[in-house]
Order: structure tokens, then sequence, then C-alpha cells
């Protein structure tokens, strides 16, 4: 493992965390593999990790801890995607009655690593996880201590009782098992790519009928660009921001826009190189929509009509609007 000392001095830019990605890869793959018992699983929840510890790096208050907090955040995802394994195999259990079909998600890659994984699961998690580390992650002792928090001496013990409980034949089977497992290559590159989209930028772009689907463009930002009739399908766009933005014939359906802000909103300037391409600004229609609890400030509202909608604490400039209604039918019934 490279020199703990100057990686934390330089993991907070992306060149920095690629150190980060090659110093622990395979230990996140091993603890993924600990609680899911799933290579193909696991690699993907190590990834996952990673990209979730990049884009909350900020928040690590002690640098020097990183190799235990990236740890914390792949036993939780793995934690995680298991409680939704187990609820899928009920749900096909109870709705098809086949429990041979719900074997199929259950079923590991082959029958060898089905016998690893078995000889494994007979451990508790805490002596688990450090033998999987030790073997498949390739760490020392020293630095599975610093990942799992725990004296050297504990690390040593768990494997000497690892080694007592499982007959030698099967240790050694284990043992030359997940020491062929590592993640390679390809696994940094999608790490790094799956960043890169999370955090994308789009300047000065366009968009015209773009389709955007089934992608992750959390935190990503739209800058200066034209996206007239863009379409987005299947999004997870929480964080993401939109800036000086020609979103005419924008349509949003079926979304949760919880917390979500909407400034200057209308024609672009004239010096926007979009500029010109609309004479007015076109109507925007909002249906069935939660919108309770929302502000709208300093815009103009000419022509706007909000029918059939529950208006119960709306109030234009700090008048009632049910006030207002209520004295609108008294005086038409005079």
């Amino acid at each position: 493992m490279r020199e703990v000392k100057q990686m934390l001095v330089e993991w907070q830019t992306e060149d920095g965390f690629r150190d980060v990605v090659s110093n622990y890869a395979n230990g996140l793959y091993a603890v993924a593999y600990s609680v899911l018992g799933d290579y193909h699983l696991a690699q993907g929840v190590a990834q996952e990790a990673f990209i979730k510890a990049y884009l909350k790096r900020n928040t690590l208050e002690s640098p020097e801890k990183v190799g235990s907090w990236l740890t914390s955040i792949a036993r939780n995802l793995s934690l995680d995607m298991k409680r939704k394994r187990k609820r899928m195999v009920q749900l096909l259990e109870n709705s098809f009655h086949e429990k041979s079909l719900a074997s199929i998600l259950e079923k590991k890659e082959t029958e060898t690593s089905d016998l690893v994984w078995h000889a494994l699961n007979e451990l508790k998690e805490d002596i688990r996880t450090p033998v999987v580390l030790y073997y498949m992650g390739g760490y020392s002792m020293g630095e599975i201590a610093s990942m799992l928090e725990r004296s050297s001496s504990a690390i040593e013990s768990c494997i000497r009782r690892a080694r007592a409980k499982m007959k030698k034949e099967l240790f050694e089977m284990v043992e030359k098992n997940m020491s062929e497992q590592n993640v390679g290559e390809e696994f940094e590159r999608k790490v790094f790519k799956e960043i890169r989209l999370r955090k994308a930028l789009f300047d000065q772009v366009e968009l015209t009928n773009a389709n955007f689907m089934n992608s992750n463009l959390a935190q990503s930002i739209f800058s200066d660009a034209y996206m007239v009739e863009a379409t987005f399908t299947n999004m997870n766009m929480s964080g993401i921001s939109f800036r000086d933005i020609d979103l005419s014939d924008l349509k949003i359906e079926d979304a949760q826009m919880g917390g979500a802000v909407f400034r200057n909103i209308g024609l672009p300037p004239e010096d926007h190189f979009a500029a010109g391409r609309r004479e007015e600004h076109m109507p925007i229609l909002f249906e069935n929509c939660d919108l309770h609890g929302s502000t709208i400030t300093d815009c103009n509202l000419k022509g706007v009509k909000i029918e059939k909608s529950e208006v119960e604490g709306m109030t234009i400039d700090g008048i009632s609007v049910e006030e207002l209604l209520k004295v609108y039918e008294e005086k038409k019934s005079e």
C-alpha cells in the first residue's frame, strides 16, 4: 500500500483519489463479498462505495481514517443490498410459489465459489471479514486492523480461529479461491467514468432533442445550454443544477421535486446564444402538482389561471386568497 501520509495530502483531488481507489479497491471488494457472498454483486457495491465517498469526501473530518471510513461505507451499502435481495426473494416466493425461481437469484457463479461461501458463512462476521480482507484483499494484519479500527492482535486471532474452525482441505480451498479474486484495472475505469457522469458539467452546449435515459446525473451542472424538447427518462437528478438554460417545452412528469428552486425564468437576455429563437415566453402548465408551502416571489403572473386547486393558507402579498374569494362570493350574491 502506498505511503498513507503522501496519499492523504492529495486524496481530495481526482488524481489523488485514484491512489485511494488503487489502495483500497480489493479491500472494499472483500468487505462487500464478506457480507453478500457474491463476487459480482460485491464489485458493484465496491464501485458504488468509492463513488459515494468521492462525492462526500469533504465531509471526512479526519483524512487519516479514510480506510475505516471507506470500509464503513462499503459495509453499509452491502447490508442494504442484502436486505433488498432478501425482500426480492421473498416476493418471488410469495408471488409465484416457485422456490426454484428464487434460488436462481441466490445461486453462486460456480460450484467452487458456492462451497467457499458456505464455509465462510459458518464464521461470524467479525471473524469472516478479516479473513476475506487477508486472503482476498491481500492486506497485512496491520492494514486490516486500521481499516476495521481493531488491534493487530485481534485480527491475528480471527485468522487463527478461522483456521481452527475449518478443516485443513477446506481452508486451503477457501484460501486459493479468494486469492484468485481481484478487481482489475477495469474496476477503476468504471469508478471514474461514473464519477464524471455524476459530476458532469454541460457548459455552452446545444442539446435540442437530446434523450437522457436510465442514467445517474446527480450533482451534475447544466450551464448556458439550449435544451428545447430534451427528454429525461428514469433518471436520478438529485442535486442537479440548471443555470442560464433554455428549457422551452420542458415536460416533467411523475417527479419528486421537494426543495427545488426556480429563479429568473423567462426569455433569455439579448446576449445569450439562444436569444431570438422565440418571440415570446410560452405559458407554463402545472397540473396535478403538490405545491403546498411553496413561494412565488417577484414574478410576472399576468394571465395566470389557478383552477380546481386547494388554496387553504395561500396568500398574495400577505392577503388571504380564501378571504378574497369569500368576499367575491358575497359581492356576487348581492
